[in-house]
């Protein structure tokens, strides 16, 4: 399991975000293939959670994040 962490600030803020988009339940963060620049990391708010997301559920906060991801973000901290 990746070790994946998103502080009580930054959870506290992702629920408020969270708050005001109708019908959006998470925070969906993925890592994607960049080329010469490396990997981009995307933030997006999300409706549908996949089967294998992995979900944190912090302080009215959720958090999904794609098993292709997940590797690329051991040890990543949300803050």
């Amino acid at each position: 399991m990746t070790s994946f962490n998103v502080t009580d600030n930054a959870a506290k803020r992702i629920g408020f975000i969270l708050g005001k988009e109708a019908g959006k339940t998470a925070l969906r963060v993925s890592v994607e293939g960049g080329g010469c620049s490396g990997f981009q990391y995307k933030f997006a708010i999300d409706l549908a959670r996949l089967d294998d997301d992995l979900a944190l559920e912090q302080a009215g906060a959720s958090v999904w994040i794609d098993s292709v991801s997940q590797p690329f973000l051991e040890g990543a901290v949300i803050d």
